[in-house]
């Protein structure tokens, strides 16, 4: 397989940055003679462009495949997340891609004949492609065998048992694996021992960004303009009086703590005021609620004082939250809010979003760097030189209240570039 970065046309429009990263990846998934195929991590901090570089990847996997009819395989968890893949891999096959090949959806509404795989590339959601393989023995396996490659976005989730069997089998026949991360763990506690079997799934190999002298690749991006300058600033939530404890070592706050959170009045109040005051200050503002019917109920209140917000959670009809969220990404000056609760963490790309508002407790490092990366995107990136962020999580825990420390929270479990 050739791995050559200058076989990239330039049209494609990869940052220096990007293009080491790819040179990088193409290197580690190039054939060996292990009885396995080769596996690596691409650790980029969100708003860097992963999605960008792993298509690129993704066209060189095929275009250098050894046989006709093969297809790279790329396995997602949410319908946001396949959306994105299905249409930056098509932009870049445009460019890259040196055959004409076909793009296979199968998610959602979706369907595909997968028992007759085309060549090209095939977007599966995770939850509809394991239904699918409890339906008839060895259905992955022969998905696997026209398998060029496999990329696993958000790949911190991929030791969740059923995502790891799928993956498993999928890579039978030694197809090269390529994980998608900002967070390369899954937990801030460097004793659970699922974070050292996510690194043991892709053989301790991790591919990031060369920070070029700086003290991380955050601080690089940060200084050059890739991505916007945090500015942190924590939440006081008085007089709330939450019968709620603190969770167990490894844990998060249950739904149901969550929700006692967002039906406390107190509480509800001040994200309202937090929310309105950033509407002032900012065009473009997410905020993360503790709940469903708190986001509803935030949204409709904006909205009676004559603001633009809608609320986004998982019973909002596809249409109705597509409708938002062209909105929010629009080029319209009007400021906008948007209430979210468990959707917009990943797969979301609005890069005018300048402040997020962090409204529900959280001791997932995974989680937070997922929802204060919705407002990285730096001036270079199409985003902002600076961005604020508030919140009511614990940032004296390990990794939060720092982009950097966070990104490097998991660096003793992995062998980098």
């Amino acid at each position: 397989m050739a791995s050559s970065v200058s076989e990239i046309a330039p049209e494609y429009g990869l940052h220096p940055y990007q293009r080491q990263v790819m040179a990088d990846l193409l290197a580690k998934l190039a054939p060996t003679s292990r009885a396995s195929g080769p596996k690596v991590i691409a650790h980029m901090p969100t708003g860097a462009g992963k999605t960008r570089v792993a298509c690129a990847v993704a066209c060189q996997l095929l275009n250098h495949s050894r046989a006709d009819g093969k297809a790279i395989v790329w396995l997602a968890s949410t319908e946001e997340l396949c959306e994105q893949a299905a249409a930056d891999l098509t932009r870049a096959w445009e460019t890259l891609g040196n055959r004409p090949v076909t793009m296979q959806r199968f998610w959602g509404d979706y369907s595909a004949d997968l028992d007759r795989l085309k060549e090209g590339f095939l977007v599966a959601g995770l939850s509809k492609l394991w239904a699918a393989s409890n339906k008839r023995v060895g259905f992955i396996r022969d998905i696997a065998d026209v398998t060029a490659g496999v990329i696993f976005d958000e790949a911190h989730q991929a030791i969740a048992p059923t995502y790891r069997f799928l993956t498993d089998q999928l890579v039978t026949y030694r197809a090269p694996l390529l994980g998608l991360t900002a967070t390369p763990g899954r937990t801030a506690d460097m004793e659970d021992t699922a974070d050292y079997e996510l690194a043991e799934l892709f053989d301790r190999n991790k591919v990031t960004i060369d920070p070029r002298g700086h003290s991380s690749p955050v601080s690089y991006l940060i200084r050059q303009g890739f991505l916007a300058e945090p500015s942190f600033i924590k939440i006081m939530v008085k007089g709330a009086n939450l019968a709620i404890k603190e969770p167990r070592a490894g844990m998060d706050y249950s739904a149901t703590d969550l929700r006692l959170i967002g039906d406390n009045a107190i509480w509800q109040a001040a994200i309202l005021e937090r929310s309105q005051k950033a509407l002032q200050n900012h065009n473009r503002v997410i905020v993360f609620c503790p709940s469903a019917q708190s986001a509803v109920i935030s949204a409709e209140s904006i909205k009676m004082n004559g603001q633009w917000a809608e609320a986004v959670v998982a019973d909002t009809p596809s249409d109705q939250r597509g409708k938002a969220i062209a909105s929010f990404r629009s080029d319209s000056n009007q400021p906008m809010v948007i209430f979210n609760y468990g959707v917009l963490t990943a797969g979301f790309d609005a890069p005018k979003t300048r402040c997020v508002i962090v409204a529900r407790p959280t001791t997932s490092l995974v989680l937070y760097s997922q929802m204060i990366g919705r407002a990285m995107r730096g001036r270079r990136s199409g985003g902002n030189r600076s961005c604020q962020i508030y919140t009511v999580a614990d940032t004296s825990l390990p990794g939060f209240g720092s982009m950097a420390d966070a990104f490097e929270n998991w660096e003793e479990l992995w062998q980098t570039n």
